[in-house]
């Protein structure tokens, strides 16, 4: 028995919000909300390519005239075979990383976001997370603004711009400095739109100079800045006031700013070749088009389900294929769901295709969270068109199973997006790249590196290699003068097995072989096949590849160095029981098999079995936690 009228009702207070015409202030609620959900970023401190930046930007590295100039903070690697060589022997890349291997962004206007923190606050992670924090609040408020311009005042608006700021996917873009370029990208981005339906619509003068400016200062801050694209294509198919036609016709200036932005890029030689983490889709169209549907489905499973995309980089190849036939089924569902909608909407027709656009790009790499700042704007347009639809009633009634069905993927989406995702995007905001205790583990501490003379660190195995590799330049950042080289030897997932087979000289074999793993792929191309007796050469070491699995990764390789393994010039460390530890190479002839404990890992320290897992101490680890 109803008490108090159908408002009282959790459908009625929904149906009561999203026809609601208050006028919600909605820029200024929007970055206000996504700033206070995100405020534990603050704390989030340096994490990978942030020791990376902060190397450059603060120009005392003994390596500064490798990595370059902080107008250069964005060009990892340069197709430079030999600077790769030198940067690989030093140890900050791992020893199967290709030589020809280019990775070079062009995001000049991040990078003045970056050297104003360096130039104003170098040692404040903090302030430099408050920089970020703004610039998720100015792309919030663009957003807002847009969902305003796009619904009217309405309750719908509101609810569209509160599923944008409160995403847990900002949380994972905000808490990581070095992906700051994404919401600098966001903001002139989602500003373009609003300039050019300010054109389409009232014939703005200004808003026709701006789009196209706007848009190139989104291309310029990151390469993502492209997915503003999808919603200026998708306004002219199904929303320009003036009809497909003109519509189109009225995309030129901003055609003209992608093109000149295209040719300069390819002109100063940025771009990505021979990268196992990064598709160029210009450069390599055929690897592009054939990675890029699983890609898809993974990030729109992370966009609409509490499944993270992030979990399709830690998995091997089979296994990626049976989470993207999950997305697969998981977004059927949804279609249906939202199926009649779509054919009588053209708004919600908009949201999607701009949305699904919007997701092919970011399909250039692997699915990743962060990845979703673009297309979360498209799809939290159409999930408050969709809620508005299924409990407002403003459309045709479905039939009885589609209506249950329609109500049921109300209710799931509700409590996905407007309960779940604002509760963890504090969380993510502060650990970005998941759990802190997690993340630090994978670190070598500077602490272990350190002995009574210059040593190379020989690491047996690493769960991430990206981690243990940026010890080279965390050591110089905690004060220490050491020029001896890192050196990686295997991963460590899922186990590795180490035999001497003389006194200078060990064979490593990991389980399943070395490029097993996404990540692991980063540094190479599984174009770019190793063959059995293939050489790395390097200071104080020489790998030999001795055996190929049938896809050309490494099966098991040789370390042979230059002195014997008990020299006390090599520091041998391994990751056993959850951290890193010494390591005492067997005898010749003898052998050791290293598992990787899942438990001890991803168990927090509170119930693992006394696991200290902080930094080391220095002045890079108080700053960074």
């Amino acid at each position: 028995m109803s008490t108090g009228g159908p408002f009282r009702t959790p459908a009625g207070m929904m149906r009561r919000l999203v026809a609601s015409r208050k006028p919600w202030h909605l820029p200024a609620s929007g970055a206000a909300l996504s700033v206070l959900l995100a405020l534990p970023a603050l704390g989030a401190g340096w994490i990978l390519d942030d020791y990376y930046h902060r190397t450059i930007l603060l120009g005392r590295s003994r390596l500064r005239d490798e990595l370059g100039p902080p107008a250069e903070m964005f060009r990892f690697f340069r197709g430079d075979p030999a600077r790769t060589r030198r940067l690989v022997d030093i140890g900050l890349f791992p020893w199967w990383t290709d030589p020809s291997l280019k990775a070079e962004f062009l995001q000049a206007l991040s990078v003045l976001t970056h050297r104003l923190d360096y130039a104003l606050w170098p040692d404040s992670p903090p302030l430099m997370h408050a920089q970020s924090l703004l610039w998720l609040g100015a792309a919030a408020a663009a957003a807002a603004a847009y969902y305003r311009r796009m619904f009217g005042a309405r309750g719908v608006a509101a609810v569209a711009a509160f599923l944008f700021a409160a995403d847990d996917a900002r949380g994972a873009t905000v808490g990581f400095l070095a992906n700051r370029n994404v919401l600098v990208a966001a903001t002139f981005g989602i500003s373009a739109l609003i300039a050019h339906d300010r054109d389409r619509r009232g014939g703005s003068r200004v808003g026709r100079l701006l789009a196209p400016l706007l848009l190139l200062a989104a291309l310029s801050s990151k390469e993502e800045g492209i997915g503003t694209c999808a919603y200026l294509a998708s306004y002219a198919l199904f929303v320009d006031p003036r009809g497909i036609r003109r519509g189109v016709l009225a995309l030129g200036p901003c055609f003209a700013a992608v093109v000149a932005w295209a040719s300069l890029r390819a002109y100063w030689g940025y771009g990505v070749r021979d990268m196992g983490l990064y598709i160029d889709p210009l450069a390599d169209p055929s690897r592009f088009l054939s990675a890029l549907p699983g890609r898809m489905l993974v990030l729109l499973l992370g966009q609409w389900s509490p499944v993270p995309a992030d979990l399709g980089t830690l998995l091997q190849p089979a296994r990626f294929a049976a989470l993207a036939c999950l997305a697969a089924a998981f977004l059927a569902v949804l279609l249906v769901a939202m199926a009649p909608l779509l054919r009588r909407d053209r708004l919600s027709r908009f949201w999607a295709a701009g949305m699904l656009l919007a997701t092919i790009p970011v399909s250039a790499t692997l699915p990743m969270d962060r990845l979703l700042t673009f297309v979360g704007l498209g799809a939290s347009g159409l999930l408050a068109r969709f809620w508005q639809s299924a409990f407002a009633a403003d459309g045709p009634p479905p039939g009885p199973r589609r209506g249950r069905l329609v109500e049921g993927v109300a209710w799931f989406l509700v409590a996905v997006h407007a309960i779940l995702a604002p509760l963890i995007l504090p969380a993510r905001a502060a650990n970005p790249l998941g759990p802190a205790w997690i993340e630090r583990r994978l670190y070598v501490p500077t602490s272990m590196a350190l002995g009574p003379e210059d040593r190379a660190v020989v690491i047996v195995n690493a769960p991430s290699p990206v981690h243990a590799g940026y010890l080279a330049l965390r050591r110089e950042l905690d004060g220490v003068d050491s020029s001896a080289p890192v050196r990686v030897l295997a991963p460590a997932i899922p186990s590795v097995r180490i035999r001497r087979l003389d006194d200078r000289t060990l064979a490593v074999r990991p389980r399943g072989g070395y490029l097993r793993w996404p990540l692991d792929r980063a540094f190479r191309s599984e174009r770019r096949a190793f063959r059995a007796g293939d050489e790395v050469k390097l200071t104080g070491m020489t790998v030999a590849i001795r055996s190929v699995t049938p896809d050309g990764r490494p099966e098991e390789a040789s370390f042979r160095f230059d002195v014997p393994l008990e020299s006390r010039s090599l520091l041998w460390l391994c990751f056993r029981e959850g951290r890193f530890e010494p390591f005492t190479p067997p005898a010749v002839g003898q052998g050791v098999e290293i598992d990787f404990r899942w438990n001890r890992s991803l168990l927090s320290p509170r119930r693992g079995a006394g696991y200290d897992e902080g930094l080391p101490p220095g002045p890079a680890a108080r700053k960074a936690r």
